[in-house]
């Protein structure tokens, strides 16, 4: 997916063991309708979501609030609004720069 370079830089997840992190908020039914896709592919890979909800930080708020649901792996943006289960599972099977370097 090409996301527009005006974008907030994405937030990182606060679980050391999450390569997802889905940005949502209460009420919004794309959120509602990704979510499960979502954990569908990061339960096929092996790894976990952390969900946060925008509405309980101002920053996130204001950065993200015309984007959810906002889905970030391994740090980069994924998915906005939809998401598509095979770019998604594609995402997920790379593993991180970061395991690639400490050889995990």
């Amino acid at each position: 997916m090409t996301l527009p370079a005006d974008l907030p830089r994405p937030p990182r997840t606060t679980d050391p063991d999450a390569r997802v992190l889905y940005l949502t908020r209460p009420g919004c039914h794309l959120c509602d309708e990704a979510l499960p896709v979502v954990r569908a592919e990061a339960d096929r890979a092996g790894t976990v979501v952390e969900v946060r909800d925008i509405d309980e930080d101002p920053a996130l708020q204001r950065d993200w609030n015309e984007h959810v649901p906002v889905i970030v792996v391994d740090g980069a943006v994924r998915a906005r609004y939809r998401v598509d289960a095979s770019s998604l599972r594609s995402a997920l099977s790379r593993r991180p720069w970061w395991k690639r370097i400490l050889g995990r």
